[in-house]
């Protein structure tokens, strides 16, 4: 799934959620979001080597690692009838860990510093005070990427565009607090990264990055003007 894939499916929801029969309630209603969250990231590393010019080896391998990231978020309705919704809504992402791969000659390190995003997240109200919802966002993370070691080194921190898309479910605790459970996908941009080294032969190494993140998130919401 691709960010125009994405953009088209929130577009249909954006349009069967305006069309779904409902009483309105007040629309701009105002909210922030705590969050923790598990990850598990996959990031495809498609590494070539030229030496004097000539391709000398090329391989794809991937980074695989797990960790925990919390943040926040801000909203408000776009769209609320007692029985669909539409929520426009900021968010900041903190990760903490870093995944490191070993080998006899090198050191090589990745990690996802920070992630911003701006999220559309349309969603219906079910019965007993559940709700079901979507998330679309345009995603930016924070990277670094380093490698240490006795032939080519580099060390980066790119901002990287991306996209994500999930859904989850949630339990309105009081009228002012609601409880979530969400699932998102994230994927970024590929990166690629070049550098050298010269002795007696000039070797150039050339590294494509393409992280992607899958992630679980529990989160507890407060609404400043609650729904009636």
């Amino acid at each position: 799934m691709n960010m125009r894939k994405a953009i088209i499916a929130s577009m249909i929801i954006m349009t069967f959620l305006i069309a779904v029969p409902g009483q309105a309630q007040d629309r701009g209603t105002p909210h922030i979001g705590l969050n923790l969250s598990l990850f598990n990231s996959v990031i495809m590393d498609n590494f070539m080597r030229h030496i004097n010019g000539v391709l000398n080896e090329g391989s794809t391998f991937e980074d695989n690692y797990k960790g925990q990231s919390g943040g926040f978020y801000l909203g408000f309705k776009l769209i609320d009838t007692d029985k669909a919704f539409l929520n426009l809504q900021a968010h900041v992402n903190l990760f903490t860990k870093e995944f490191s791969t070993e080998t006899p000659n090198s050191t090589l390190t990745r990690k996802l510093k920070t992630s911003f995003g701006i999220n559309l997240q349309p969603g219906f109200y079910l019965k007993s005070r559940f709700l079901l919802f979507f998330n679309f966002s345009i995603e930016r993370g924070k990277f670094k990427f380093s490698k240490e070691g006795t032939s080519t080194t580099y060390d980066i921190d790119p901002a990287v565009p991306g996209y994500g898309f999930g859904g989850g479910i949630g339990y309105q605790v009081s009228p002012s607090i609601c409880l979530k459970l969400q699932y998102q996908h994230n994927q970024y941009r590929t990166t690629s990264i070049s550098s050298s080294f010269v002795t007696v032969d000039t070797i150039v190494d050339q590294i494509e990055l393409s992280p992607g993140y899958d992630i679980f998130m529990l989160s507890v919401q407060y609404d400043f003007g609650p729904k009636e």
